[in-house]
């Protein structure tokens, strides 16, 4: 019986590993003109953080960063789900704002035991165009020469509303603009008092870094932030995605 067990553990095991591995892209994308790079880590042995890169030929690149809520397998059940939806779609070349609707329903008529995410999807094109729909996720952060913008554009977040409509928004980088993607693990990370470490300490990492290599500066905000949460484990699944036009 014990035998069976650690067998079946490790069949789990390994399919959760797999699940995993769906989540997030082999490697960074090359993208002429620009500097991606991006980082997830899992509280758990899986998480419902994603974030994916979707190839639409030389001139438009998609980019996607989720959170699914709770832990665990039912959030990675459902991060998996909607990763293979944006793909699809981008396959299919559907319009983002429909694409979000579409996978908006089929989140909400799921069977998962969660059945909630907030996502952002959006296409950056060379020219410096970033089309974008935030559905309810923590706004983008793009820093800019004279200040940030925030990419908040976009709706509620997928799942609970069958019906829900999505709206997109616009952003432009100029060389040397750098955008932060991110989710709430990163920000609400709290040191031994219960302060979090917040979303103004992430834009000072980056506005300090922001003349380093995209990949540095997503090691250096998990660095920081693991240290300002006393280097305990993490609570919550972690994702940052960094973009800089050269």
């Amino acid at each position: 019986r014990q035998e069976n067990k650690e067998r079946k553990n490790g069949v789990v095991f390994q399919e959760a590993q797999e699940i995993q591995k769906s989540l997030l892209p082999k490697s960074d994308p090359v993208f002429e003109g620009y500097d991606i790079a991006g980082r997830s880590l899992p509280a758990e042995l899986v998480g419902g953080d994603l974030y994916d890169y979707l190839s639409y030929g030389e001139d438009v690149l998609g980019i996607a960063i989720g959170d699914a809520s709770g832990h665990g397998l039912p959030a990675a059940l459902l991060a998996r789900d909607v990763l293979t939806g944006l793909r699809m779609g981008a396959e299919r070349e559907f319009k983002i704002s429909g694409l979000l609707a579409k996978l908006n329903r089929v989140i909400n008529a799921s069977t998962l035991s969660t059945r909630f995410i907030s996502l952002v999807f959006g296409e950056l094109e060379r020219n410096g165009t970033f089309v974008y729909v935030n559905a309810g996720h923590n706004p983008p952060i793009l820093l800019k020469g004279g200040g940030i913008e925030e990419l908040a554009t976009g709706g509620t977040i997928l799942g609970p509303v069958p019906d829900a409509s999505f709206r997109r928004g616009f952003a432009f980088f100029e060389r040397g603009d750098v955008m932060i993607m991110y989710t709430d693990g990163l920000v609400e990370r709290e040191d031994a008092s219960g302060e979090p470490f917040e979303k103004n300490r992430l834009v000072d990492t980056v506005s300090e870094l922001r003349d380093r290599p995209a990949l540095a500066i997503v090691d250096e905000i998990f660095i920081r932030a693991y240290h300002y949460g006393g280097n305990e484990k993490w609570l919550d699944d972690a994702t940052a995605v960094v973009v800089k036009r050269l």
